[in-house]
């Protein structure tokens, strides 16, 4: 029933259903003519607002492309500089962390000095019942 609908286009819906079934009866209830026309300017307001609302809608979506654009664009850019610093500073270098960028950190155990044991390999237990 269109009389129980609660978006926004439902509701401005039952406003003009109201109105133009009411057009034939003002002539026998001239008391309602002044509300009528409230009715017909909430009618076009609601109608106004509806079509900017979808012309700003589609500006956002724009505008976020934009941003998801710039945004590869930018990273793109960023990658190429940091590359470029790496090579003149060392992949190593502490300096990288002035520009924002990670040295590169070296992983893995530490190797035995000359002199010191290597300890031996971990071994595990096989697990009994």
């Amino acid at each position: 029933m269109a009389s129980e609908g609660r978006t926004y286009l439902e509701t401005v819906g039952r406003w003009k259903v109201l109105d133009s079934n009411l057009e034939p009866q003002i002539e026998s209830m001239p008391h309602l003519a002044s509300r009528r026309v409230d009715l017909q300017k909430m009618i076009a307001e609601g109608e106004t607002l509806e079509t900017r609302q979808a012309a700003l809608k589609a500006e956002l979506q724009e505008v976020n492309r934009r941003r998801r654009e710039l945004i590869k664009t930018g990273e793109d850019l960023r990658n190429r500089i940091g590359a470029i610093l790496k090579a003149e500073h060392g992949f190593t270098s502490k300096r990288l962390l002035e520009f924002g960028l990670k040295p590169k950190r070296f992983r893995g155990r530490a190797k035995p000095q000359d002199g010191e044991p290597t300890p031996p390999p971990e071994t595990t237990q096989p697990a009994t019942k």
